[in-house]
């Protein structure tokens, strides 16, 4: 960062917008009850125009945002929506709640979920991680009779806690790169402080707010990964199909993390770029190893089951519209965090903590926080902090640099709020308010960001 550009006037106006503008949608949704995608676009517009931007400007920050987010973050939604369908119409679904109840009981099972989500997501993007798993939470929900959030709160929590501190993801990544941490004890050291994380974010969490926050799941999303009574639907011909051995339906789900796994295998080595390379690369990306995974499900969960080409026609026709509200609003989401970084609210941040004297993690942690809070996206504000603090991160032992590195990106989990696509998905798919939202969702990116960082302090005492 260049220190040639002194504070000024107009960057305090800056952050003074992203609080305003934060309070701004939230009265807008939980006051007077507007959509969530008209108050993202309203406040998206607002920042931008305040900013001082024309209005071109302000149109094309929320449309390309709103785009860039609806084409990434969006097929994986609707990808997982058609995974979720073809699982639950199946009854596999059943197969994973009979046997994880079985296994560990009620009282257990947000351990077991917590567990389950960080090994799915050590490969995986959380957003398809996300869409992967909720299909269970929900079918848990129904099915066992289980709160929503009870089942709903370890699955976040065991996703974003690997998410943000633990290699391949992309942000670890690049906050490794930038720091010239090694790959192999960053992830070493991020196991370690992600396992009490994991635990306090997760289970200990969910057992405080649970029942404490209203949740009602949308009826339509209910339908959209979860089935009635075998023989009800399509006129009965769900009656004439087997179910899934668990075996397969295990097997199936775990497809696209094994695929998107042998590729980050394949980037942490050194591997020919040969076609076999080629192959990896593009089988594990997350879009085509959802896709494959769905085809896949064509059969394990349909065809091989007694399902006619009819049956999972309708199946996959059901896929697509209870996931168009999820869809606007998540896409509402990135255009107005696009808004912000468009404003020149990372600027404004890097400026700020330019002349602070913190210890490098502190600092490091900090401005990712910032970041975060600003631009919404977890992996954006580990790139951006990452850029700011890489330059000074010189003369550092290899386990300084590893802490480092595991200190940008929990600070990137911090007090994710309403500039955050996940913040808006987990809204969506559990029926909650945009109160209860942050007292959820937020409370527990907070709760995971400090618990992290007091590890990683724990560990700089003792390294």
């Amino acid at each position: 960062m260049s220190a040639a550009r002194s504070w000024a006037g107009h960057d305090s106006w800056l952050l003074a917008l992203v609080l305003l503008s934060v309070v701004v949608v939230v009265l807008l949704i939980g006051w007077l009850k507007v959509h969530a995608f008209l108050a993202l676009m309203v406040g998206s517009l607002a920042v931008s125009l305040s900013a001082g931007q024309p209005a071109q400007k302000a149109i094309g920050s929320f449309t390309t945002g709103f785009g860039r987010t609806a084409g990434s973050v969006g097929v994986l939604i609707l990808l997982g929506a058609i995974l979720g369908r073809m699982l639950a119409d199946s009854g596999g679904i059943r197969q994973i709640v009979g046997t994880l109840t079985r296994a560990v009981g009620p009282r257990g099972l947000p351990w077991a979920l917590t567990l389950v989500a960080a090994l799915v997501g050590l490969p995986v993007f959380f957003e398809a991680g996300f869409v992967m798993l909720m299909p269970l939470v929900l079918q848990l929900a129904r099915q066992a009779g289980y709160p929503v959030l009870r089942v709903g709160l370890p699955v976040v929590a065991g996703l974003a806690t690997v998410h943000a501190l633990v290699p391949p993801h992309p942000g670890p990544l690049v906050a490794i790169e930038a720091v010239h941490a090694s790959i192999g004890l960053t992830m070493v050291y991020g196991l370690v402080v992600a396992v009490p994380t994991a635990v306090v974010a997760g289970p200990l969490f969910t057992a405080f707010a649970w029942h404490r926050v209203p949740a009602r799941v949308p009826e339509a999303t209910t339908a959209a990964f979860t089935t009635a009574a075998r023989g009800t639907e399509e006129g009965g011909e769900t009656a004439a199909r087997r179910l899934p051995s668990f075996p397969v339906t295990l097997a199936t789900i775990l497809l696209p993390v094994a695929l998107m796994l042998l590729k980050a295998v394949f980037d942490s080595v050194s591997v020919p770029h040969g076609a076999l390379y080629a192959a990896v690369e593009f089988l594990g990306s997350p879009v085509i190893a959802l896709l494959v995974t769905v085809f896949v499900s064509l059969f394990t969960f349909g065809y091989t089951l007694g399902a006619d080409r009819r049956g999972v026609q309708a199946s996959l026709a059901r896929s697509f519209p209870p996931v168009a509200g999820v869809l606007v609003v998540v896409g509402a989401g990135g255009g107005y965090s696009q808004a912000l970084q468009d404003a020149g609210i990372d600027h404004a941040i890097a400026l700020a903590a330019h002349d602070l004297r913190l210890s490098l993690i502190l600092l490091a942690w900090l401005v990712a926080a910032l970041m975060r809070v600003a631009v919404g996206s977890g992996t954006a504000a580990t790139v951006t902090a990452a850029g700011i603090v890489g330059p000074v991160a010189t003369g550092l032992t290899p386990s300084q640099a590893a802490l480092l590195a595991l200190a940008l990106g929990s600070g990137s989990a911090f007090l994710g709020h309403v500039n955050d696509a996940g913040f808006w998905m987990f809204k969506e798919y559990l029926g909650l308010s945009v109160g209860g939202t942050l007292r959820t969702w937020t409370v527990l990116h907070t709760l995971l960001s400090l618990t992290s960082l007091a590890g990683i302090l724990v560990l700089d005492a003792l390294v």
